[in-house]
């Protein structure tokens, strides 16, 4: 073989080597894409996230008001009824002891 059927050859396994690497930039190119996409796709479902986990944290705290007023109000009748018990069993004895 010639100098130059050697330059040729080598010049053709060149640029297959090119179009090879020009095709894998052209797919890395589309790659690259498709990550930037999905990345904003994540940055919006986290926002919403966020939101979502405000909107919850205030129902959470809703929630243990709503459940807490029974307790409050249960609280509340059997103090009366205590005080209630007591002070007709106060009044029996004040009233048995002076008349």
């Amino acid at each position: 073989m010639s100098l130059v059927e050697e330059a040729i050859v080598k010049l053709e396994r060149h640029e297959q080597q090119i179009k090879g690497l020009q095709k894998q930039l052209d797919t890395l190119g589309k790659v690259t894409n498709e990550i930037r996409a999905m990345n904003e796709q994540l940055i919006s479902l986290t926002s919403e996230l966020k939101h979502i986990n405000e909107h919850l944290i205030k129902n959470e705290h809703k929630i243990e008001e709503i459940e807490a007023q029974p307790k409050a109000r249960l609280s509340q009748i059997i103090t009366a009824v205590i005080s209630a018990l007591t002070g007709g069993l106060i009044s029996a004895i004040l009233s048995s002891v002076l008349w």
